[in-house]
């Protein structure tokens, strides 16, 4: 039943037009997502790179005081 109403959906230009237009703002968010996660993952990357070297100034001026 499902491939019967499949094949008469695939034949209305209309509901084929809002498919595609539904895939197509489903890919636009997903794309929207995968670059909001992979900037958030950048920044955090770069915040523990900049706690890194602090700490280790903070540990070299701390040997060099000892």
């Amino acid at each position: 039943m499902n491939d019967l109403q499949q094949s008469v959906k695939s034949q209305n230009p209309a509901i084929k037009s809002q498919l595609s237009s539904a895939k197509t703002g489903r890919k636009v968010a997903i794309c929207f997502l995968a670059a909001l996660i992979v900037s958030v993952m950048i920044v955090w990357l770069s915040f523990l790179g900049w706690g890194f070297i602090a700490m280790l100034q903070w540990l070299l001026d701390y040997i060099k005081n000892f």
